[in-house]
């Protein structure tokens, strides 16, 4: 059975977490995990396979999204198949000092409190199994209970078949700037023929809140 259960770090998980989201990149980067454990505003999340033992626990998180499950890294049961992260922020130019793509603050729009998404990543031979959208729509539920009213990511676009772009689609996103990376294909870690990453910023408002996600700061 296809059981997946969203929980959250653990202090042994920083090395996996760091070569799954490594995996994605071109050969030599390197990429800091951070778990926030300490951190109230930034809340991280994993996706581990469950095996038939956690069966029952994981159905019982899926249906509330709370509490552990799975097995620790190294058990077939609890192997980490995902991450997710989203950062509290107050201000655009707390916003920027966070983005890795774009440093310009009036490229966002007004917000009360935002929630800048990060280290979204999937197992490449897990894809296709709806733990993007999961990891997403929990994070969702715990920015919208913390106050958030923008969700924003700035985020790789790219060839590859798991794209954040078609993610952020499905879930309301608008994207509202991009850039292109300029590089060749033969550089690319996910792009064939030709590279067509983009840095791209994208945007969702919290259900209720009519300001248009698009509307820059002027």
């Amino acid at each position: 059975m296809d059981e997946i259960a969203i929980r959250d770090p653990r202090p042994d998980d920083a090395e996996a977490l760091e070569a799954l989201i490594t995996s994605h990149f071109s050969e030599g980067s390197s990429y800091g995990v951070d778990l926030g454990l300490d951190d109230p505003t930034y809340h991280v999340l994993v996706a581990v396979e469950a095996g038939a033992e956690d069966a029952g626990e994981a159905g019982a998180e899926d249906a509330g999204e709370t509490g552990p499950g799975g097995g620790r890294e190294g058990d077939e049961s609890g192997r980490i198949l995902g991450v997710m992260a989203l950062r509290e922020l107050a201000s655009p130019d707390a916003v920027a000092d966070e983005m890795y793509f774009f440093d310009d603050p009036d490229l966002l729009p007004d917000a009360g409190l935002y929630g800048h998404l990060e280290m979204g990543y999937v197992r490449d031979d897990a894809t296709g199994r709806g733990i993007g959208s999961r990891l997403l729509e929990r994070l969702h539920a715990v920015g919208a209970d913390r106050g958030v009213d923008r969700f924003l990511a700035d985020s790789w676009y790219h060839g590859g078949d798991d794209s954040p772009e078609k993610l952020f689609d499905a879930h309301g996103y608008e994207t509202v700037h991009r850039e292109p990376i300029e590089r060749s294909a033969a550089e690319c870690p996910k792009c064939e023929g030709e590279c067509v990453c983009e840095g791209a910023l994208a945007v969702r408002r919290v259900a209720g809140d009519e300001v248009d996600p698009g509307a820059g700061r002027s």
